[in-house]
């Protein structure tokens, strides 16, 4: 008697949470499920009345619904253990997405940046104020070789920056060689406001000598992609706007078609020979005016030559 009433304590001890209980209820349901669905399925069976198509879709149905029986009662009998173990994977659930938000944001990035296609190797893009040839895409990262500095040069700088593809999120991207093989091109040239329509002269001057040789060629480009993407047909001839950022100063805005890996060439290119153009010019200016101050300094100097006579005398 004292070994039963041991074990019986033994065993509501390992049934404190009600498993036993459950698995035994378990157990049970599916057993006396099995033996009335196989009753039933076995007086089915047995009924010549019925035909053939319909005792088919009776023995289905019969077997769909002891399915479904299993399931509900499965769920009913262990309904406060599922409950335990959904709060217990949701709370990880929640500590795992906290843990590694930057993680799914990079992985989210790289899901973004590989279905809308926004850039590709050799692209060369602006992010965040980071400029850059694109080297390398990973699922975590994006690797590109810096511009710069800023938007003041288009050379190298010999550093390269990893980005992580988080920014591409909430971050915009601009591709600078979204028109691949020809780009246009814009720059910006401070002059000063008395001169400023000579000044345009030059740089439209200037930046049609320098885009000459490869002028037919951007065009030729530019109407395949338009026609190719449905986009307007872009002007590659080089033009200039004007612009006044303060009172008093003046800006000229220079677009120009380029090769893409030639901006920053062509762009010094053109900005020489301005210089040049504005040299010359200038030169000229002071030799034309030499001769007029040599002249009125000559006639200074007769007019004053008597007075200083006649004071001698």
């Amino acid at each position: 008697m004292e070994y039963l009433n041991q074990l019986l304590a033994g065993f509501k001890e390992l049934d404190a949470n009600g498993v036993v209980m459950s698995a035994i209820s378990t157990c049970l349901l599916i057993v006396v499920v099995v033996i009335l669905r196989a009753i039933v399925a076995r007086a089915i069976r047995r009924n010549e009345n019925l035909q053939k198509e319909i005792r088919r879709r009776w023995l289905v149905q019969l077997r769909n619904g002891a399915l479904l029986v299993i399931l509900l009662g499965v769920v009913i009998i262990w309904a406060e253990e599922l409950r335990l173990v959904a709060v217990s994977v949701i709370a990880v659930a929640v500590a795992t997405v906290i843990a590694t938000k930057e993680l799914i944001q990079c992985l989210s990035g790289s899901v973004l940046k590989s279905v809308s296609r926004p850039f590709k190797i050799g692209d060369r893009i602006e992010i965040s104020s980071l400029r850059g040839d694109v080297i390398d895409t990973s699922a975590l990262t994006t690797t590109i070789m810096e511009i710069g500095p800023q938007q003041l040069t288009q050379q190298l700088t010999g550093r390269s920056i990893v980005l992580p593809n988080s920014m591409f999120l909430d971050k915009p991207v601009i591709n600078e060689t979204f028109t691949q093989e020809y780009v246009l091109h814009v720059f910006k040239v401070p002059v000063e406001m008395e001169d400023w329509q000579q000044a345009e002269h030059d740089l439209i001057e200037a930046a049609k000598s320098e885009c000459a040789p490869f002028l037919d060629e951007a065009r030729k480009h530019f109407e395949s992609l338009g026609e190719h993407e449905g986009l307007v047909t872009l002007s590659v001839d080089p033009r200039v706007t004007v612009t006044i950022p303060k009172a008093g100063e003046v800006e000229l805005v220079v677009r120009i078609a380029v090769p893409a890996r030639k901006k920053g060439r062509v762009e010094q290119a053109i900005l020489r020979r301005f210089l040049v153009l504005a040299g010359d010019r200038a030169a000229e200016q002071k030799e034309q005016t030499a001769p007029a101050e040599t002249d009125v300094a000559s006639r200074n100097g007769d007019t004053s030559s008597p007075s200083r006579t006649g004071s001698s005398i």
